[in-house]
């Protein structure tokens, strides 16, 4: 049977209200992921390798593009109180889980340190 796997760490743990008024708590799960840096075309003349580091240093300072990695939601789980409160351990931020999708299965698996 094929399955998918990936790795997610716990990044937000959240109360929020249902439409209902009932409590709920949302447990996101995200993926780091590397951001290739940018590519920077020029002429292999003096002037060229002379200006690559400078631009590439003032690309880093740029704001959203000087981080080596962004963040992408994966899992988000939502539990009502009840739920949170029969968690023998209850996620922390920075956990990291095992998330696997098979045909007709979700699996959730604290990953062991």
């Amino acid at each position: 049977m094929a399955s998918v796997t990936l790795k997610a760490r716990v990044t937000n743990i959240s109360l929020m209200d249902s439409p209902t008024g009932e409590k709920l708590v949302r447990i996101d799960m995200s993926e780091e992921r590397e951001v290739p840096g940018p590519i920077i075309m020029h002429e292999s003349g003096e002037l060229g390798r002379e200006l690559v580091p400078i631009l590439s240093q003032m690309l880093r300072m740029l704001p959203g593009l000087g981080q080596g990695a962004v963040r992408l939601l994966r899992v988000s789980l939502v539990l009502t109180e009840d739920e949170w409160e029969k968690l023998p351990a209850k996620p922390s931020i920075g956990d990291f889980f095992e998330v696997e999708v098979q045909v007709g299965r979700v699996s959730v698996r604290r990953e062991e340190s």
